[in-house]
């Protein structure tokens, strides 16, 4: 009869227990209940608690009881972007407003490419869960108070656990804490706007001075492991043979609290992942009773709204000239073939086209290092098989200082002079003289702090403005390229 009411349950609940890993019938149908009701709360208004982007997100996903993934133990919950897992014991420990916020958190990991392989890469598993639940925690909590869900349900406590944050973390790490929530959630509302790889590089950088460190230089593994008090292992013994035997941490086994949930990689390539994200966006605001988080909203924009890179944008004025350029005869250059006919004739070579550009590095003062670099990065793109000068520049161009670049490391000379003011007719006025008019493209790195250009200086070939910041910048000629500006 057992088997029988969990099949039935099955044909008519979006929670499946293919591998029986619910304790009982009653136990799956009550399990079965708290996805259905959280699936109703979703529906609602904000104001009432809902969150019809996640509902639309998440509505039509497949959900599964598990307690193991591709030989994983999921303890807690996890998604890989196709389907919902949860652990049994956890989805019953919930509240519906709990697996709301834990449902939330693992979409977010999803949408923000978290647990893609090629971001996670070289980094220290434990570390890295640590900073992205604080980015996609920092979300949640930032979208729950701006849509009036806070007014309705507290995010964190309960079966999620009390937040942790940043500075108690790190002053954990820094032994100047004994001890952090054994029930706790990596949550900080002013790590929102933050970046993970920013978050990670701080407690990697913190843990290379912690007195919890198990030493390197004394054959120790780096793991977080030695009580800074007695400088005794908090491992206890026996230790697995594959452990460090200085401390017992076993490879990538991180201390202390660990993350919300099981992050488990997702094979979902970009566009599907952004197709979903837009669909879910579209259906939530069909039923008038809600938006999505800001930062989803912001990668939609540009989804709806493509902008073309500068590296693009390049790549068209190169490909441009050598189009007109590859169409022309070169005469004084003959095919070594000649055609089977009599008297001998051979047909001319194309001209062949290699590109040639210039960059205008604005390094007047009010442009910082990050700007500057932020700006630089977008030239590593240039084609391998082109020329091109990068010319220091704020109140009057360096000429003397310009650097020769034909691949990509040649960037890495460029010389950063002047940081005074910034004013660049100059700059165009010499350019035909200095290094001639034979130019695909001129490239502008700048705050956009510079002034009017006058139109007379326009020089023979496009222009191309790369602004580092997000300054309405209108030049007199030539495309602009907002970037976004370098993150903490």
């Amino acid at each position: 009869m057992a088997t029988a009411d969990r099949s039935i349950a099955a044909t008519i609940t979006r929670l499946k227990d293919p591998e029986n890993v619910a304790s009982s019938p009653r136990q799956y149908m009550e399990l079965c209940d708290k996805i259905s009701s959280c699936m109703t709360r979703l529906f609602q208004f904000p104001k009432n608690g809902g969150n019809p982007f996640l509902f639309a997100l998440t509505g039509p996903k497949p959900h599964f009881l598990v307690r193991k993934l591709h030989g994983q133990d999921i303890k807690t919950a996890a998604t890989d972007g196709k389907n919902f897992y949860w652990n049994p014991e956890f989805l019953e420990s919930m509240s519906p407003q709990e697996i709301q916020t834990v449902m939330s958190h693992e979409s977010y990991h999803v949408l923000f490419f978290h647990c893609s392989k090629d971001r996670a890469a070289g980094k220290k598993p434990h570390e890295w869960n640590i900073a992205v639940d604080y980015i996609v925690n920092g979300v949640i909590e930032h979208d729950h108070e701006k849509s009036g869900r806070s007014a309705s349900f507290k995010l964190w406590g309960g079966a999620i656990g009390s937040p942790i944050s940043f500075d108690d973390y790190i002053a954990w790490i820094a032994g100047k804490i004994d001890d952090l929530p054994e029930h706790g959630c990596f949550a900080d509302p002013t790590m929102h706007g933050r970046s993970p790889e920013s978050i990670y590089g701080d407690i990697i950088q913190a843990q290379l001075s912690s007195p919890r460190r198990c030493k390197e230089n004394a054959g120790g593994c780096g793991a977080l492991s030695i009580d800074p008090k007695t400088g005794v292992s908090v491992i206890d013994q026996p230790w697995d043979a594959d452990a460090c035997q200085k401390c017992g941490a076993k490879p990538n086994q991180g201390t202390g609290p660990g993350s919300l949930d099981s992050h488990v990689p997702t094979d979902l390539t970009k566009d599907e992942v952004m197709g979903e994200m837009m669909k879910a966006a579209e259906q939530a605001a069909a039923t008038g009773r809600g938006t999505a988080p800001a930062e989803v909203e912001a990668a939609l924009a540009e989804l709806k709204a493509p902008q073309l890179r500068p590296s693009d944008i390049i790549r068209q004025a190169f490909f441009r000239k050598a189009i007109d350029t590859g169409n022309k005869n070169d005469w004084k250059r003959l095919r070594r073939r000649q055609l089977a006919m009599t008297p001998r004739q051979f047909l001319p070579r194309k001209h062949e086209h290699l590109p040639k550009w210039v960059v205008c590095l604005d390094t007047s003062g009010s442009m910082s290092d990050k700007d500057i670099a932020n700006g630089l990065k977008e030239m590593q793109a240039v084609p391998q098989n082109s020329e091109g000068w990068v010319i220091p520049c704020d109140a009057v161009p360096y000429w003397d200082q310009k650097t020769l670049v034909r691949n990509s490391s040649d960037l890495k000379r460029t010389k950063v002079v002047g940081r005074g003011g910034t004013v660049f007719d100059q700059f165009f006025a010499e350019l035909p003289e200095k290094i001639g008019r034979d130019l695909d493209i001129v490239v502008i790195i700048s705050d956009g702090d510079c002034g009017t250009i006058p139109m007379n200086l326009h020089p023979r070939c496009d222009v191309l403005w790369i602004i580092t910041n997000k300054r309405d910048f209108k030049p007199t000629f030539g495309r602009v390229v907002q970037l976004s500006p370098s993150r903490a």
